[in-house]
């Protein structure tokens, strides 16, 4: 296996956008996400079935929807570590932390291929594990701290097309902007871990168990409940759209909107706008 894009570059542009106007709108855009993705956040904890009393590793934890869940099902016995190299994310799921009385979470900001992790029986990931310039080293060093018996359970993106929620607000601007690079298989980034079969490789490499790959499939409202400008609102301010028109003209932004808020009608039921999303759940050991 080789590294696709130099990891100290990779690590950089990360923390630049995170630590910076990205990790802000996130910040500020979080209570739609969660309400988006809760589906997603319910199927996790399923699977990765948290204990009373056990020590959680959750990496890439952002604003903490799903640090929450993890530390209320260990209970006050039980310790979740919270890792992210998002400054601004960390501070928010701390403040939330606070406002759910959780005492038992640690904000930790670290970059979870260098850092040393505390002894945890279960690591989990929502949408976290995709971005690691050297994904074997990374995976290779959270291994480390693994006490016997742990177990590690994350959720990540199968390929655009199984995403109609981010395929059709994609395909509809496509016509009113330059063209974009065209993806590197594998690549760090949202489609990374698209490939269930580089996910084991990646994993076995690591010295983890062959992993349990399962399709996870749900409908998720990018409204939140919002109705039709509510999901253009959100898709135009994070993600690839957002990338995608940040910079051009007023008047090809507009033209972008406008096709985004057709292609999106036809889905809205009442003040929600249901698209399909497709995903792996992945469990493996140490």
């Amino acid at each position: 296996m080789t590294k696709l894009i130099n990891s100290e570059e990779v690590k950089r542009d990360q923390l630049a956008f995170w630590n910076g106007q990205g990790g802000d709108i996130w910040v500020a855009r979080q209570s739609h996400t969660d309400i988006t993705l809760a589906p997603v956040s319910e199927a996790l904890l399923a699977c990765a079935a948290p204990r009373a009393g056990e020590q959680v590793l959750d990496v890439g934890c952002g604003c903490g929807a799903t640090t929450l869940d993890f530390a209320g099902a260990v209970g006050p016995e039980g310790r979740v570590v919270a890792l992210d190299i998002s400054e601004p994310m960390l501070l928010e799921g701390e403040r939330r932390a606070k406002v759910a009385g959780l005492n038992n979470i640690e904000w930790v900001k670290a970059d979870a291929a260098e850092a040393d992790h505390a002894p945890y029986d279960l690591l989990t990931s929502a949408f976290g594990l995709m971005f690691f310039g050297d994904p074997v080293a990374a995976f290779r060093q959270m291994r480390v701290a693994a006490k016997p018996g742990a177990r590690m359970a994350f959720v990540c993106w199968r390929k655009l097309d199984d995403n109609p929620w981010m395929k059709v607000p994609m395909d509809a601007v496509r016509p009113h902007l330059p063209p974009r690079p065209a993806g590197v298989p594998n690549a760090p980034g949202m489609f990374a871990f698209a490939d269930p079969n580089y996910i084991a490789e990646v994993l076995t490499q690591a010295g983890w168990s062959s992993p349990q790959i399962e399709r996870f499939d749900v409908d998720l409202d990018i409204a939140a409940g919002g109705g039709l400008e509510a999901a253009i609102d959100q898709t135009t301010q994070i993600g690839a759209v957002n990338s995608w028109l940040r910079g051009q003209p007023k008047e090809v932004v507009e033209a972008a909107v406008d096709a985004m808020s057709t292609a999106l009608t036809p889905f809205v039921e009442a003040d929600r706008v249901n698209l399909a999303a497709g995903m792996w759940l992945v469990k493996s050991q140490p």
